[in-house]
């Protein structure tokens, strides 16, 4: 019935007024109106035929004889549109901060900080430090990756995996996302400074320079911004050293725990990136990024990239109990997560597709997750040197005490210390938490 008249007018070569009607028939007319009409194919072929018509009547009008009145019209009518479904998409929520932040990248950065501090603390957990070193890691993390987004604006609106965030979608304007950048970073550089110490707020924010101003320009510019972006990615992992034991980090016996944490986690970045760039090697394309595995057209040369980096990783937990940094329970237990990431690798290098690429990819995050837990667990230092009290000077434990209270809740039930005793002692370092020495340590 709305339809009709306009039809018949534009039909009849009418004027562009005519036409007008018609176009605002069809575009005005309400959406729920439509929505309580029985759909049929014949509706819709109609409804969809009379739209072109009307809109190339409409512009042919215009153009033959304009009229302000109707194009102002027009115009208002278009403005009041657009912003219409601008506001409708522009809802910006606490999910749309979670997507600016990349929370889920973030929340690993934030896991990478704690094994250090639980490490490192020389009494029990504070759990205001404890507090301060995850919330001020989460909040410099967020303002880095918001960072990251407004530069790379324009690229992200081309690739089809990041075209939906919150900037290239216009669901948040640039200005929201730097007052965010700006509000988050300077939050939680406090929130470490005063929570932990200046030095943890330091290492922060050399890990936003080195992410923001250097990794995020140079993925155009070179195929090794994977190798800057690792370092960036594994400083995290000293902020609970920092955290627990300040500038005193740099002498006491975890030093080479931080070291071997953060070596640890920049030889696992490469592996872990490589597959993730193989994977969207088409949309990093797309974006203009430079890689190294963009060029890869079969996988094995990533397979390949990837390999030695794996190498290295299980041997480090073996390493690590040589040197007297860990019980030797550490390369045991290690050695699951290793064969399965291996096994992963494997698959991908037999049969490079991306499923098995992106098993890859998970592969390396079990991996992570399993190999924080266990040095966190094993981790030692070295206790022969902390007994020698000739001096006379207090011994000071550098013991976990959340990991001697364990000990001493566990230690009976423990198989280690049961297998020792069967084996008559010859177990110097059966048990990953030996109670024995923790007990002396404390």
């Amino acid at each position: 019935a709305i339809l009709a008249p306009a039809v018949l007018a534009t039909s009849r070569g009418s004027s562009p007024v005519a036409s007008a009607a018609m176009w605002a028939a069809v575009h005005v007319l309400p959406r729920s109106a439509l929505a309580r009409v029985r759909p049929s194919p014949t509706r819709t072929l109609i409804f969809s035929g009379v739209d072109a018509l009307a809109t190339r009547t409409v512009a042919r009008s215009c153009a033959a004889a304009p009229n302000p009145a109707l194009t102002g019209a027009a115009s208002q009518t278009d403005r009041a549109c657009t912003e219409g479904e601008k506001s409708a998409t522009r809802g910006v929520t606490a999910g749309t901060y979670w997507k600016l932040s990349k929370g889920k990248l973030t929340l690993w950065v934030s896991i990478s900080a704690l094994p250090g501090y639980m490490l490192a603390l020389p009494a029990c957990v504070e759990p205001i430090t404890l507090a301060a070193l995850a919330t001020g890691t989460f909040l410099t993390s967020a303002s880095a990756q918001t960072m990251n987004q407004m530069y790379e604006l324009d690229r992200d609106g081309l690739m089809h995996r990041t075209m939906h965030r919150p900037l290239p979608s216009g669901v948040m304007t640039m200005e929201e996302a730097r007052n965010f950048a700006v509000a988050s970073g300077t939050v939680g550089l406090g929130i470490l400074s005063l929570g932990c110490n200046p030095l943890t707020a330091a290492v922060s924010a050399t890990t936003m320079a080195t992410y923001a101003a250097m990794y995020t320009p140079m993925k155009v510019l070179s195929p090794y911004n994977t190798h800057v972006g690792a370092i960036s990615g594994a400083l995290p992992t000293l902020l609970g050293f920092t955290a627990a034991l300040g500038t005193g980090l740099a002498g006491s016996p975890w030093a080479l725990h931080a070291a071997w944490l953060f070596s640890m986690q920049v030889l696992w970045q490469m592996p872990h990136f490589y597959a993730l760039a193989w994977i969207h090697r088409a949309d990093y394309l797309r974006g203009g990024y430079k890689m190294f595995p963009l060029t890869d057209t079969t996988g094995l040369a990533t397979a390949a990239m990837s390999k030695p980096y794996l190498v290295a990783l299980c041997a480090m937990p073996v390493a690590a109990s040589a040197a007297g940094l860990a019980s030797w329970m550490l390369p045991v237990g290690a050695a699951v997560p290793s064969y399965l990431w291996w096994r992963a690798l494997r698959r991908f290098e037999e049969n490079p597709n991306i499923a098995n690429c992106r098993r890859f990819f998970l592969g390396s995050l079990s991996y992570l997750l399993a190999t924080l837990a266990l040095f966190t667990c094993y981790a030692q230092v070295d206790r022969e040197q902390e007994e020698d009290s000739a001096s006379g000077k207090q011994i000071v434990p550098v013991e976990p005490a959340w990991r001697v209270s364990l000990v001493a809740q566990l230690s009976e039930l423990c198989p280690h210390e049961k297998m020792r005793g069967d084996l008559f002692g010859l177990m110097r370092d059966g048990c990953p938490f030996d109670s024995g020495k923790g007990g002396a340590a404390a």
